[in-house]
C-alpha cells in the first residue's frame, strides 16, 4: 500500500514536471534561442541583411519583455492553462511563417509575436505548476522545468546545421513540426484544478498589501536576480568571440566551448533543484552566485582548455538554475496568491537589465577592447548579487503558505 502511494506521488509531481519542461522547451528554447544559429543563412541566402537580421533578434527581446509585462494581466481574464497553450500554439504558428521569406516589418512582427509568447509562458507556466507541487518537491520540479530551455537550445543547435542544408523552409517546418506534436503530448499533463485566473486584488486592497508583497526579502531577492542578469552577459554575448579572436582559437574552438555551455544549461537546473530541496532555496541561490562569479572569473586565471571547459561549465549550468532557484524562492516568499506577480516583475526586470548591460559592456569593449574588463565586471557584480541574496534572507523566514492540493 505504502509502495503504491510513493508510486502515485512521483507520477504526481512528474507529469507536471515534464509538462512545464515541454512548454518552456517549445516557447524559449526553440523558440527564443533557435534564431540566432540560423542568422548567417537567413544573411547568406539573401532573405535579409546583416542588420535586419540582428534586428530581429532584437524584436524577439521585445516581444519577450512585453509578454513578461503583460502575461500575469492577461491572467486575470483567461485562464492559466488555457493562456498557455493559447501561447504555445501562437509560437507553433510563428513557426510556419517565418518558413517564408516575407516583407521585413512583417517577419518582424511575427518574431515580436513569438518572443510574446515565450514571455507570457515564462512569467505562467513555473507558478502555475508550483502552486500545485509539495514544498519538498519544488526544487527538483522547478529545475525540470528550466531545464526546458537548455534542452531546446542543445536540440536546435544539433538540429539547425542539418536542416538549414535541406533549406530554410524546411528548418522553419521542422520547428513547427516538433512545437505541434510536443503540445498535443502534453495538452492534458497540466495539474488539475491549476486552470484558474490569476488573483486581482483590488485597488482599495493594493496598497495596504503592497508593502507587505514587496518586503524587503523580495526587493533584496529582485536586485540580486538582477545582478545575475549583468553577470551572464559576458558569456551569453562574448564567449565565443573571446575563444575565437581573442584566444585566436578559431571559430570551430569557440563554437565547442558554447556548445559546452548549452549542456550545462540543460543539466544545471536539475542539479541546483536538488541541491535546493536539500538545503533551501536562499542558501542555494547565494552559494550558486558564488560559484557563477567563480566561472565568470576562471578565464582570466587561466586560458588553458580545462579552465575554459570549466568556465562554460559553471557559468551555463548556474544559467537557468539561479533562475529556477529564484522562481522557488519566489513562491516561498510571496505564497501562491501573489508569486506571479511577484515572479513577472522579476521577470521583466531580468530581461531589461541583460539587454541593458548587453549595451553597455559592448560599449565598452568598444572603447576599452579588453576581455578581462568584461570578465571581473561580470565577476564583480555576481558577488555583489550573492550579498544581496543573503541581506533577502536576513528579513525573516518565508511567509506562511496557505493550505493547498500539493502534489
Amino acid at each position: 500500500m505504502e509502495l503504491a502511494i510513493k508510486k502515485k506521488s512521483r507520477r504526481s509531481f512528474a507529469i507536471p514536471a515534464l509538462t512545464g519542461f515541454v512548454t518552456l522547451l517549445i516557447s524559449n528554447g526553440i523558440g527564443r534561442f533557435g534564431y540566432p544559429p540560423l542568422i548567417p543563412t537567413l544573411v547568406n541566402e539573401k532573405w535579409f541583411t546583416v542588420a535586419q537580421a540582428d534586428y530581429l533578434g532584437a524584436g524577439n527581446l521585445t516581444g519577450y519583455i512585453i509578454g513578461s509585462m503583460a502575461g500575469t494581466f492577461l491572467n486575470r481574464y483567461v485562464r492559466s492553462v488555457t493562456l498557455i497553450r493559447t501561447m504555445l500554439l501562437l509560437v507553433a504558428v510563428s513557426f510556419i511563417t517565418c518558413a517564408f521569406p516575407l516583407a521585413y516589418p512583417l517577419y518582424f512582427m511575427i518574431r515580436l509575436l513569438a518572443g510574446f509568447g515565450g514571455g507570457v509562458i515564462m512569467v505562467i507556466a513555473a507558478p502555475t505548476i508550483f502552486k500545485h507541487t509539495a514544498p519538498e518537491r519544488k526544487g527538483l520540479v522547478g529545475g525540470i522545468i528550466f531545464s526546458g530551455v537548455g534542452i531546446g537550445i542543445a536540440l536546435a543547435g544539433t538540429l539547425i546545421p542539418f536542416l538549414v542544408s535541406q533549406g530554410l523552409e524546411m528548418t522553419w517546418f521542422v520547428f513547427a513540426a516538433i512545437a505541434f506534436i510536443l503540445t498535443l503530448l502534453v495538452w492534458k499533463g497540466w495539474p488539475e484544478g491549476s486552470n484558474e485566473k490569476h488573483l486581482h486584488i483590488p485597488s482599495h486592497r493594493q496598497s495596504s498589501n503592497r508593502g507587505m508583497l514587496w518586503s524587503g526579502a523580495i526587493i533584496f531577492l529582485l536586485l540580486s536576480y538582477a545582478c545575475n542578469a549583468v553577470g551572464f552577459v559576458p558569456h551569453t554575448v562574448f564567449w565565443v568571440d573571446f575563444v575565437s579572436r581573442g584566444l585566436h582559437r578559431g571559430i570551430e574552438q569557440g563554437t565547442r566551448f558554447w556548445v559546452l555551455l548549452g549542456l550545462a544549461a540543460a543539466c544545471g537546473p536539475v542539479l541546483t533543484g536538488i541541491v535546493a530541496d536539500k538545503i533551501g532555496f536562499a542558501k542555494s541561490i547565494r552559494i550558486s552566485l558564488l560559484v557563477k562569479a567563480v566561472g565568470v572569473i576562471l578565464p582570466l586565471v587561466s586560458t588553458a582548455t580545462w579552465s575554459l571547459a570549466l568556465s562554460s561549465v559553471f557559468v551555463g549550468s548556474l544559467a537557468l538554475g539561479i533562475s529556477s532557484l529564484a522562481a522557488g524562492r519566489t513562491a516561498e516568499l510571496a505564497g501562491p496568491q501573489h508569486q506571479k506577480q511577484v515572479w513577472s516583475t522579476m521577470t521583466i526586470v531580468f530581461s531589461i537589465t541583460h539587454a541593458g548591460a548587453a549595451y553597455l559592456l559592448s560599449f565598452l569593449f568598444s572603447i576599452k577592447h579588453s576581455y578581462a574588463l568584461l570578465f571581473e565586471i561580470g565577476a564583480a557584480t555576481l558577488l555583489v548579487g550573492s550579498i544581496l541574496d543573503y541581506l533577502s534572507s536576513r528579513f525573516g523566514k518565508p511567509a506562511a503558505l496557505k493550505t493547498m492540493k500539493a502534489y
